[in-house]
């Protein structure tokens, strides 16, 4: 399953460089705008088996990030970097003040929940796998190293080692790793030039959602190996009442590939419900 509408991508300019926003669809009265922001060692395709549905329901945009995908690199400074780019290309394709929902994949949820804080103008927040947690990890072994693969053009070997990868973090068994998903992996993983993990890693993300006053859903695949979910769940929305959760069963990091058209049904609900 892939997605089958018609992209348009704007290279937005932003100081010597660009970030790249990939459109889809049309507005949709009484609908806001969705932006969908993917994970770390990621792109827009982290949302591939979504778009078409979403786009039914909402006028979607889904960027590569600064230092990830077709967009240029700034800098390895998460605020210049990352966030100073993304609210300034937002403001340029959609407007300043216009009120926007966001949904955040692993480390795009992290970034999501300080774009909320610092825009403002965004009325709900839905964050599947987020990083930024600081809390405990449930890893099943160390990632394969790539690079000296990848540069000696051995492609079927970093085929596999993509393929392993991805089951040490981002899907729940190997038959569901299938060669859309190994191609997405490999190609963003040679594209990011940002690295992320040191700045999501230390955690951070309680304080973001302390300071949102909106809606905010927070999604967590059972079998994520990147967190554990009862304890985030127990320590991020529990007691809060403008948060909700849902965890996914049979479900690893990589929640919206896994299961697709529940995300997309939840989605859907989430950003339509006033």
């Amino acid at each position: 399953m892939t997605h089958t509408l018609e992209i348009q991508t704007q290279h937005i300019p932003y100081r010597d460089g660009l970030v790249a926003w990939h459109e889809f669809g049309n507005p949709v009265v009484n609908q806001l705008p969705l932006i969908l922001l993917h994970g770390g060692h990621g792109s827009w395709e982290h949302w591939v088996r979504n778009i078409d549905t979403l786009a039914q329901h909402f006028h979607v945009f889904v960027p590569d990030m600064p230092g990830f995908g077709e967009s240029s690199f700034f800098d390895n400074q998460f605020q210049s970097g990352v966030i100073d780019p993304m609210i300034a290309t937002m403001n340029t394709l959609l407007g300043e003040h216009q009120d926007i929902n966001i949904a955040g994949f692993s480390f795009g949820g992290f970034v999501a929940a300080h774009l909320a804080n610092q825009r403002k103008h965004i009325s709900k927040l839905a964050l599947l796998g987020s990083a930024g947690h600081g809390g405990p990890r449930r890893p099943r072994g160390e990632l394969l190293a790539w690079r000296d693969v990848y540069a000696s053009g051995d492609m079927p070997r970093l085929g596999e080692i993509m393929k392993e990868n991805l089951f040490l973090q981002m899907i729940s068994t190997y038959d569901r790793i299938d060669a859309q998903a190994i191609r997405i992996h490999q190609d963003a993983c040679v594209a990011t030039r940002f690295k992320s993990k040191p700045i999501a890693r230390p955690g951070g993300l309680a304080g973001q959602l302390e300071q949102y006053p909106g809606p905010a859903l927070l999604i967590w695949g059972e079998h994520d190996l990147t967190c554990t979910p009862e304890y985030l769940i127990e320590n991020l929305v529990s007691g809060r009442g403008n948060r909700a959760k849902e965890l996914v069963v049979d479900a690893g990091h990589w929640v919206q590939y896994e299961k697709a058209d529940q995300i997309n049904t939840t989605l859907i609900q989430w950003f339509e419900s006033v």
